[in-house]
């Protein structure tokens, strides 16, 4: 089949309606979206959604590394361009990947509070909705880092990645590294000597502190533009 992406105005239909949406959200399904031409818009992409049932989670273990693998094997194919699109996000939280979406960001019982929590994980809002916040999308992002790391397999560099939420949040929020594959790569290369030895650099305030002094050079030099070599050189007098 082509890969279907939700039309824009179904998306703030949805946005608007979550509020009368919350049993839907909790124990029902939105399966009608998959079943209404009229909303949405059918792209050129071949795409086997048969695919993405790999992608599950338990409350107790979210299965991170697995997931991310999965959604890479899935749709690798993902231009940049395209994974940024809000339209393909929502209709894979909202259909597809319902149960896990749910699973993954439980819905709060507390009305008011379930209804911006489904709207930061089901939906994409914000400046890092896509690599932070959709419970999809974010996987994809990670993966597709991840998987230009040098020297390391996908599963390697995400079991690297993923080892401290701290650390993986202090990469993806800073543009120095979550925005140039060169500069993560450096970072997690660095990251996979401490993994597999004392593993000092997952401290919290010692691997911030090495973001800092990274992000101030990355201030007066535009780091993306250097070559690995350099890039490594940089990284390593931070770390």
């Amino acid at each position: 089949m082509k890969l279907q992406l939700l039309k824009k105005a179904t998306i703030k239909e949805l946005i608007d309606s979550v509020p009368a949406n919350l049993d839907r959200y909790r124990n029902s399904d939105f399966a009608y979206l998959n079943s209404d031409p009229a909303r949405l818009i059918e792209s050129q992409y071949d795409f086997d959604p048969s695919l993405l049932a790999p992608i599950d989670c338990k409350k107790d273990n979210h299965r991170e590394v697995a997931n991310c693998v999965a959604i890479w094997d899935a749709l690798h194919w993902l231009s940049p361009y395209l994974a940024r699109d809000e339209r393909l996000w929502t209709l894979l939280t909202h259909t597809y990947l319902l149960e896990y979406s749910r699973t993954r960001w439980p819905i709060p019982n507390e009305d008011e509070v379930a209804i911006k929590e489904i709207r930061r994980h089901f939906f994409v809002s914000g400046g890092r909705g896509f690599e932070r916040d959709n419970a999809v999308a974010r996987l994809w992002w990670m993966a597709y880092l991840c998987d230009k790391t040098e020297g390391m397999s996908l599963h390697e560099a995400l079991q690297v990645f993923l080892y401290k939420f701290d650390v993986r949040a202090n990469i993806m929020e800073r543009p120095t590294t979550s925005q140039s594959v060169l500069v993560f790569s450096a970072v997690l290369r660095k990251l996979k000597q401490s993994y597999d030895g004392d593993k000092s650099l997952f401290e919290r305030e010692k691997f911030r502190g090495a973001m800092r002094r990274l992000n101030l050079i990355g201030g007066t030099k535009l780091l993306a533009a250097l070559d690995s070599k350099e890039v490594r050189r940089i990284v390593d007098s931070c770390f």
